[in-house]
């Protein structure tokens, strides 16, 4: 089978490549498989924003909104208490 060393050299390299392809589509199989499963949680995770966005985020803003508008009505409220306690004091 083998006549010269130059046979078993030609032999081993050919085993080598073999190996080295067959590592390589493992290493791309389960590279494949673990980009798919970061995929899902990356999903999840976006449902899960999502929810948290609707949840909290948006009645917050509602929140926000309102005491914008309401500010000036309690600013008013706020400084005649103010003027009347002053003027409360004054009378004294």
């Amino acid at each position: 089978m083998f006549s010269t060393s130059a046979d078993i050299l030609n032999m081993s390299l050919a085993i080598g490549w073999i190996v080295l392809v067959v590592f390589l589509c493992l290493f791309i199989f389960y590279g494949v498989l673990i980009l798919r499963d970061v995929s899902k949680v990356v999903e999840e995770v976006e449902e899960v924003v999502d929810r948290v966005h609707s949840t909290i985020v948006e009645p917050l803003r509602a929140i926000d909104y309102i005491i914008e508008k309401a500010k000036p009505y309690i600013d008013t409220v706020i400084e005649r208490r103010t003027t009347s306690a002053k003027g409360a004091k004054k009378k004294d």
